[in-house]
């Protein structure tokens, strides 16, 4: 337990309530007619969860009523910390665990040393004094270096995580069974935290960083922290509302009687856990500027369940009203949530859907008007928002052919989003910037991701990367998210399968310049052909040109090839990055010996230091190409391959490269992250295999075949015949040759097979005008419109969007779905994220196929 002198704590200024005596067949008993009234709950649990909720307070049971108040903290605790013996796992989180019965000690889930000891003792101390007078002392181990290690500190977090919960089951039993064996438990916890919860410190709890301490009465803001940052119930201010001890009062005051709790947390128990607790944790949590943050909705829900349970619909109005703002502020008119990053957009989606969830049921009380006058009448959040229904859209496709969500930006490689999928289709999301092109069914789907996306948080540098799913297996993959160390290596632009000019990153981008590429040509219409066309030279502002053009080829199911073509001009060097899988290393066979060692890829202005955090990211001292191991390197020019083989030669993939005149090419072994698990220690022990072309001096074309392959290559062979490539297989017994065309706004392809794609001839011209009529968008255009599946729009900011076409008629098109702006007064106005506005009229441009 937390050192503290024995002192009363004094309760904030209670409510003033008009008392009323009751008569109840005794005599002697007054209590408050507010709080003890019985009225239903609003959340009631279901019967089934009774089995499981016995077996998870049975600890608490067996402890007497006074016991189980102890064990409610009487301090605020820390949730990050790290093992100061082994310095396991990541961002200082999951990293030491308390468990009921182990006091304020705490272990290490990794190198299963307990804390604090002998070796690494408690050897500093921080002192607070409470509001109320109370003497709280944060002990703590500091290292030699300065690390802080707040062992009871983080018992005391995790003991405050389990209370919570199980205050919960104990509040949910009462209700299932009406034993106040567990309603005077439930109540206990509850009214403890009321009293000790106004003392609680606000504190800053970030990973790697010092703690910091503000007092326990001051709201926001709190110097030198960013917006949510300082956080008194939770250690971040999104989770500052006491959700679990909502449900508790919610089912007590059902019909509890609240006097058992007069001899052990004093009278007014109720009151207090309403005034004391609840109503303060929502109000240092309101405090907050609203960001419209994927964290959000996680604030209101608790503002929306609290006001319901409260009686306050004007609580359940402002969670409304955030709700609306966020979906309108912060998704993308292809339903994407701004980030771009798929574990992002499902966290935040799953926060609505759960938003929706606590409002289920609720109308206003008959005599309550809003300051808007709106009145809510059985609300449901999801009906008439039509963005809300693309954004569950994209949470149910923008996953691998596995069910894994697609790993973009700072996606977890680890998230199952749904089962594995029988058919694999074609994905395009305009507004966001990325295509999914896919084809196949069962063990032969495949999958070619190309991303051109802003930065608007949570990405990655990595606009022209691609990503390629076949055989069952991400075979060109993107590592995704990462808390290690290695973030830094996970974030930049040569660990993703594109281009890097000069061994510096993509730009950054920002809100008002967000490198977001501009998606040239697109089509996914053709059952053999599937194409895009990437000019993603925002990337760079070096960059004249930095284009990627892609062809995938469907020979036969299993027999898949993609023509990937990659022009850059600007810059000195261009260095061009393909990685094998990230869950084995299998081995890596090149046509050309690359034997000669480089010790030391790293350009003189790059630092030579690994990362000891995800927050160093400065190539200036921890850069990107420090990642790069045992390379080997040689001077070629011409045609040579690279052959990954994996799960012993089962499958793999072969790379068939045209390097340009003065190409050195290397190969080496970089960290594959993912297997590490979040462990810091681990992540030199798992590899992958890469390959890399460098160019430089002039502008470059970088021209390859991607064959993915079940036990041995299938194409015999590749040679470029002009600007053309020939692609000779073996099929069925017999020879045949396709002859692949990648022209400047052309693409051609005409297979021995008997078949043949044609990409069309383009029709350019301006939007005169846009109509918005009965669900259906229609734009006029200036000449007559020719038959299409597709038509792309120039924004007059340099930007484009690709649109399905859904009817032409005469100079008239009506596009598939809302285009997400509109033309008035001679602008163009985004009403979906990011809302930006652009003088002048969109250019058109129509591919017409024969």
């Amino acid at each position: 337990m937390i050192p503290m002198e024995k002192k009363s704590f004094c309760p904030l200024q209670e409510v003033i309530f008009k008392r009323i005596l009751l008569f109840l067949g005794f005599s002697g008993l007054i209590t408050s007619f507010a709080y003890s009234q019985s009225t239903p709950p609003v959340y009631p649990p279901p019967a089934g969860e009774r089995e499981a909720l016995l077996k998870s307070v049975a600890p608490l049971v067996s402890r007497s009523v006074s016991e189980v108040a102890d064990l409610v903290p009487a301090a605020s605790g820390f949730f990050f910390i790290g093992c100061p013996n082994c310095n396991g796992g990541a961002e200082e989180a999951g990293v030491l665990s308390w468990k009921p019965g182990t006091g304020d000690e705490v272990t290490c889930n990794f190198c299963r040393m307990t804390f604090p000891n002998e070796k690494f003792p408690n050897n500093r101390e921080h002192v607070i004094i409470a509001p109320g007078g109370a003497r709280q002392v944060y002990r703590y181990h500091e290292s030699p270096e300065g690390r802080q290690y707040f062992y009871e500190a983080h018992a005391w977090y995790d003991r405050w995580l389990w209370i919570n919960k199980m205050g919960e089951n104990l509040a949910k039993l009462w209700y299932l069974t009406g034993d106040n064996a567990y309603g005077d438990r439930a109540a206990v916890i509850a009214g403890r935290f009321a009293q000790v919860f106004p003392g609680y410190a606000v504190r800053y709890d970030f990973p790697n960083q010092p703690k910091r301490f503000f007092p326990a009465d001051q709201t926001y803001p709190y110097r030198g922290l960013s917006d949510h940052r300082g956080a008194k119930w939770s250690w971040w201010a999104y989770m500052d509302i006491p959700t679990y001890m909502i449900t508790v009062y919610d089912l007590l005051k059902s019909g509890y009687d609240w006097t058992r709790m007069d001899s052990i947390t004093g009278e007014h128990t109720a009151r207090r856990i309403e005034n004391d607790l609840l109503r303060l944790g929502h109000r240092f949590a309101v405090a907050h500027p609203e960001d419209y943050s994927n964290m959000g909705p996680v604030k209101y829900r608790d503002i929306i369940r609290l006001g319901r349970v409260l009686g306050d619909p004007g609580m359940v109005h402002d969670g409304v009203g955030r709700f609306r703002e966020l979906v309108a502020r912060g998704f993308f008119a292809d339903g994407w949530w701004k980030e771009g990053a798929t574990s992002y957009h499902n966290q935040t989606i799953e926060g609505l859907k759960s938003v929706n969830e606590v409002l289920k049921g609720y109308s206003d009380p008959p005599a309550w008007k809003g300051k808007n006058g709106e009145r809510f009448e059985n609300i449901d959040l999801t009906q008439g928002v039509p963005l809300y229904k693309k954004a569950l859209e994209v949470s149910r496709d923008a996953v691998l052919p596995t069910g894994k969500a697609l790993p973009l930006n700072d996606t977890w490689a680890s998230d199952q989003v749904i089962s594995a999928s029988t058919r694999t289709v074609s994905r395009l999301w305009p507004a966001l910037g990325n295509a999914a092109l896919g084809t196949g069914e069962g063990e032969n789907q495949v999958m070619l991701n190309i991303n051109w996306s802003g930065n608007y948080g949570h990405a990655h540098a990595d606009n022209g990367s691609v990503i390629l799913f076949a055989l069952g297996r991400e075979l060109l993959p993107d590592i995704g998210y990462t808390h290690t160390r290695y973030k830094s290596w996970a974030l930049t632009t040569a660990s993703h399968n594109t281009v890097v000019i000069d061994q510096q990153a993509q730009d950054a981008g920002t809100d008002r310049k967000p490198v977001t590429g501009q998606l040239r040509f697109y089509d996914d219409t053709d059952p053999r052909v599937k194409v895009a066309d990437l000019d993603a030279s925002p990337a760079y502002a070096a960059a004249r040109t930095y284009r990627r053009r892609l062809v995938m080829v469907r020979v036969a199911p299993g027999y898949d090839y993609i023509v990937d073509r990659f022009d850059v001009e600007g810059g000195r060097d261009h260095d061009w990055f393909l990685h094998g899988m990230c869950e084995q290393e299998g081995t890596l066979e090149t046509s050309i010996a690359l034997h000669q060692p480089v010790p030391d890829m790293v350009p003189a202005w790059g630092g030579r230091e690994l990362p000891a955090t995800q927050y160093q990211t400065d190539p200036r001292k921890h850069h990107p190409y420090l990642f790069l191991r045992d390379v080997g390197t040689a001077p070629f020019s011409g045609y040579w391959t690279a052959t990954w083989k994996y799960d012993g030669g089962d499958l793999g993939l072969r790379v068939h490269n045209f390097a340009p005149e003065n190409t050195q090419v290397f190969r080496f072994r970089s960290p594959s992250v993912r297997p590490a698990r979040e462990n810091d220690n681990r992540l030199d022990d798992f590899m992958r295999h890469g390959i890399m072309q460098r160019h430089s001096g002039g502008p470059t074309s970088f021209v390859a075949v991607h064959e993915p392959f079940r036990g041995k290559p299938w194409i015999e062979s590749v040679h470029a015949d002009g600007e053309d490539l020939v692609v000779r297989y073996r099929l069925d017994g017999r020879l045949k040759e396709d002859r692949v065309s990648v022209q400047e706004g052309r693409f051609l392809v005409k297979s021995g097979g008997g078949w043949g794609y044609d990409s069309g001839k383009p029709h350019s011209g301006l939007v005169k005008e846009v109509r918005q009529e009965h669900g259906k968008w229609r734009l006029r255009l200036s000449g007559k419109a020719p038959r299409a599946e597709y038509m792309r729009l120039d924004l007059p900011d340099g930007g484009s969007r690709y649109y399905r076409v859904a009817a032409v008629s005469g100079a008239w098109v009506e596009l598939d779905e809302d285009p997400g702006f509109r033309l008035e007064e001679g602008q163009v106005r985004f009403l979906a994220f990011p809302r930006s506005i652009h003088d002048g009229v969109p250019g058109y441009t129509i591919f017409e196929r024969r």
